[in-house]
């Protein structure tokens, strides 16, 4: 429990601090290549936009996320590869580029916020 509430405070006060992050909606941690803060909200100008906090070197991504593949859009793209259930949705960065990360059941899946296309699939 104590990684989630640090990352609760630290993400959060980050985003607001260098993102012009306003509201904030879900702060996760994101576990790929890299691990990150995972903050996703609204700005000063009451837009969505996810703030991506590199754990190591406290990088910072921010990404409108009306420029890209929605949620609702990325859990219909793993709906089509066999996931069912869906558990947990997270905004994270794989290989470079911004991604949702999407757990169903024991798999997890990536898919590019970018392009909208299926990036990997994992089975735990």
């Amino acid at each position: 429990m104590k990684p989630y509430q640090t990352a609760k405070v630290e993400g959060e006060k980050l985003a607001k601090q260098y993102a012009n992050l306003e509201t904030v909606s879900q702060i996760d941690i994101f576990n790929g290549l890299e691990s990150y803060y995972s903050v996703l909200g609204q700005d000063k100008n009451q837009k969505p936009v996810a703030v991506l906090i590199e754990k190591t070197s406290n990088n910072i991504y921010v990404y409108q996320l009306e420029n890209g593949t929605s949620q609702e859009k990325a859990e219909a793209v793993v709906r089509e590869k066999g996931a069912t259930e869906i558990d947990k949705i997270t905004f994270g960065r794989y290989a470079e580029k911004p991604v949702w990360e999407i757990k169903s059941g024991g798999d997890y899946y990536l898919v590019d916020f970018e392009s909208g296309a299926l990036v990997e699939k994992e089975k735990q």
